[in-house]
């Protein structure tokens, strides 16, 4: 059919009304609704366990001026177009709620044919990775402003049985495994024009779903590619998170497996149950050559193939990354490269784990943890210039109504997962709105931050019936947390560093609605915890009801006891002085060789060395941070390339909240102390840091603050960019015998 020049013109101005803006602003992540596409599954199989459909249509296109496809599910999917990869998606969403992912995919559509192929899992699994909730694909293309297929109508489904529906889970936190039985047509489906092999499901329309706009960038699929080594096992560049893809020439039907981990098992090589997991995919082949990918994204340094029978090689290993696109604009060099390698290892952790939430870490448990998300947040403020993901991360615990398996006013600990066995984290939940406060001054977005006023107060009225005859916390139930250390196990009845963070909680919640009762009481928390828990060197972690029912202190005293009272403000400098300079000079690293008092037990890497970092960041001993982050963390970095959840390999060596080193490094090394959009000002604080040159650039929103200096005959040289308007606020030089020359300059 031919159209003249005023209907393809009527067609494109439908199409722009549709993403509000020229194809050039169109922004695609805030697309949030459907023209035509219904939500659809098999019918009566929509809570069927680990069940994959294959959706497929074929669609004509001639001239395209614009081309979309938009898509949810509740679970995952993998779009394809004439067999090439486009996407893999949904971006994550609270209980009920449902994010509209939408793609430009004129760039893959060829005159003629076109095939528009999705493979779509629903796992009806309870996990720590995605939310069970019943199985639906919606979906519609739109071509030159006219929606020309849709779920619903157009798209035909079908069972083709390649993935092994009976089989185990990956790990508790995790569906199921990947197991196919292909032969080298496989992908016919979803390549071929004038495929029938099939006979096609019954689709049936599914309740109207709550949608919602993806609200972040699209990710990164970059390829890349493993070497083999000696020993046969492959090995990526570093730690890496995506799908898993396999070049294989099968000789005789085999059954092969291939496993990964993140590190090599000195004893074992390549140990794919390291975390508790059956890290591996598995192919049951007929003989022919095989491209594969895996559907799920994985996270693995090291790959080796088990062939358990038949026989077949390996031509090629490949990563398809599954990571943020938004880390990139950040950029830090100094003159010392141990910190070069740092600051990039970083950078590589935290794009591998803000996908479209702040996860905790993308091997396993692939939901955010909150506390994690308070670290992981300003170091995606920092290498993206946005608060786009901390926005859906926080938006996501206020969307529903309620949490069905937690009691009232309690947050969930990871999420958006399932876990119906009503676990939670109590204090965790309070880490929540100290993020909140955070998130306001990066942000200057009120809304939200009123939108969880009630979310915030049911928090706090959460706590109220544990407060004993002295106001503070006794008793909490389920998993009380403080640290992977002896700290854990100091944790009840009355756990001081839990009241430390409920003082914190307070008095934040009364900043942020001012509220002054909650302030007071905030004052009153720390002045009881003083009282109470100070012993006159140390503070103590808890205190036991004993048999006649009085409160009694215990010897149980914990490095990160002591970080949590000055990080949140129950001890300051002043208030704690002897105790202030001991925690600096005596604890940390130098514990390995000089422990003087071994009766105080370590902190582990979280939250306990975090504390610290930031504790030294406030007494201007940068030096001291760069020397100790060394110790902790560049064997890490030459290790994996990413950073840990331990200090040893023991769990996961790619985990969320290592990546705020950036953080770490953009403030106490470049010198760069604060930012505040909203105000328009950035606050500068140089410190002797043991570099002689270093330069960096923060994005702000679309423009950047750059700042570069270096040392010479004891003058510091520093330039300091900031976009037109803002101003520069310089915080006392922390140089001894230093000249500072501060030239500030805006961008034009």
């Amino acid at each position: 059919m031919k159209c003249s020049f005023y209907t393809l013109l009527a067609a494109a101005f439908a199409c722009l009304l549709l993403v509000g803006c020229s194809t050039q602003e169109a922004d695609l992540t805030q697309v949030d609704s459907f023209s035509k596409a219904k939500p659809v599954w098999a019918e009566g199989r929509q809570t069927e366990r680990n069940l994959t459909l294959s959706f497929r249509e074929v669609i004509k296109a001639g001239w395209v001026s614009e081309a979309y496809i938009r898509l949810t599910a509740s679970c995952d999917y993998r779009l394809k177009i004439n067999g090439e990869f486009v996407a893999h998606g949904p971006s994550v969403a609270a209980h009920d709620y449902y994010r509209i992912d939408c793609y430009d995919i004129k760039p893959y559509l060829k005159l003629g044919k076109n095939i528009i192929a999705l493979e779509v899992a629903g796992y009806n699994d309870d996990n720590y990775y995605l939310l069970n909730q019943p199985s639906f694909l919606q979906a519609e293309v739109e071509l030159n402003g006219e929606v020309v297929a849709a779920t619903g109508s157009e798209f035909v489904a079908y069972d083709l049985k390649q993935r092994k529906q009976d089989v185990r889970e990956f790990s508790f936190q995790r569906p199921h495994i990947e197991h196919y039985t292909l032969t080298p047509d496989f992908e016919a489906w979803a390549t071929d024009k004038n495929w029938n092999g099939a006979e096609p499901v019954t689709l049936a329309e599914q309740s109207a779903r709550n949608l919602l706009a993806r609200g972040v960038p699209h990710p990164d699929y970059t390829l890349h590619n493993a070497t083999k080594m000696e020993s046969g096992v492959w090995k990526f560049k570093c730690n890496s998170t995506g799908f898993l893809g396999l070049k294989v020439k099968v000789t005789e039907p085999c059954l092969v497996r291939f496993v990964f981990d993140e590190i090599l098992d000195a004893n074992s090589g390549v140990n794919g149950g390291r975390l508790g997991c059956y890290a591996c995919t598995t192919y049951e082949l007929e003989a022919g050559e095989y491209t594969l990918e895996s559907f799920e994204p994985y996270t693995m340094q090291y790959v080796n193939m088990e062939v358990e029978k038949g026989a077949c090689e390996i031509e090629q290993i490949y990563m398809r990354d599954y990571c943020g696109s938004h880390a990139t604009r950040g950029t830090f060099s100094s003159d010392s490269e141990p910190t070069n390698i740092l600051f990039e290892a970083a950078r590589e952790t935290h794009r591998q784990n803000a996908l479209d939430v702040f996860m905790d870490c993308p091997s396993r448990e692939r939901a955010g943890w909150l506390c994690d998300s308070y670290f992981s947040a300003r170091v995606a403020f920092d290498l993206s210039g946005y608060t786009h993901i901390e926005k859906n991360f926080l938006e996501n615990f206020l969307l529903p109504e309620e949490f069905k398996h937690l009691d009232k006013g309690m947050l969930p600990m990871c999420y958006p997962s399932d876990h119906p066995n009503q676990n939670h984290i109590p204090n965790w939940a309070m880490w929540f709105v100290l993020e909140l406060e955070e998130y306001l001054h990066r942000s200057g977005d009120r809304e939200l931050i009123d939108r969880a006023k009630q979310r915030v107060y049911d928090l706090v009225d959460y706590f109220k019936p544990f407060l004993n005859e002295d106001g503070l916390l006794e008793k909490l139930t389920r998993w009380v947390f403080v640290e992977w250390s002896a700290a854990n196990s100091f944790v009840q009845d009355v756990n001081y560093p839990s009241n430390m963070l409920y003082a914190k909680m307070l008095e934040v919640v009364g900043r942020l609605y001012d509220d002054p009762a909650l302030t007071a009481q905030a004052e009153q928390v720390r002045k009881t915890i003083v009282e109470q828990s100070f012993d006159g060197e140390f503070f103590i972690d808890n205190a036991h009801r004993n048999a006649k029912g009085k409160l009694e202190l215990t010897r149980n005293r914990t490095e990160t006891c002591q970080y949590y009272a000055f990080y949140l403000g129950t001890a300051t400098p002043e208030s704690h002085p002897e105790l202030w300079v001991k925690m600096l000079d005596k604890f940390g690293p130098i514990r390995k060789t000089n422990n003087e008092f071994p009766e105080i037990h370590e902190s582990n890497a979280f939250i306990g060395n975090y504390l610290r970092m930031e504790l030294l960041s406030r007494a201007g001993r940068a030096k001291q941070i760069l020397d100790e982050n060394s110790s902790y963390y560049l064997p890490m970095a030459d290790l994996t390339g990413t950073l840990w959840e331990n200090m040893t390999t023991s769990a996961s060596c790619n985990h969320g909240f290592a990546a705020h080193i950036v953080r770490v490094l953009y403030r106490d090394a470049l010198g760069v102390y604060d930012i505040s959009p909203a105000e328009k000002n950035v606050t500068i604080r140089f410190n002797d840091c043991g570099l002689k040159q270093c330069k960096g650039s923060i994005p702000v929103g679309e423009e950047s603050v750059d700042v570069e200096w270096k040392i010479e005959d004891d003058v510091m040289n520093a330039t300091v960019v900031v976009p037109e308007g803002w101003n520069v606020d310089h915080l006392a030089n922390g140089f001894e015998n230093i000249t500072l020359n501060l030239t500030v300059l805006n961008a034009k």
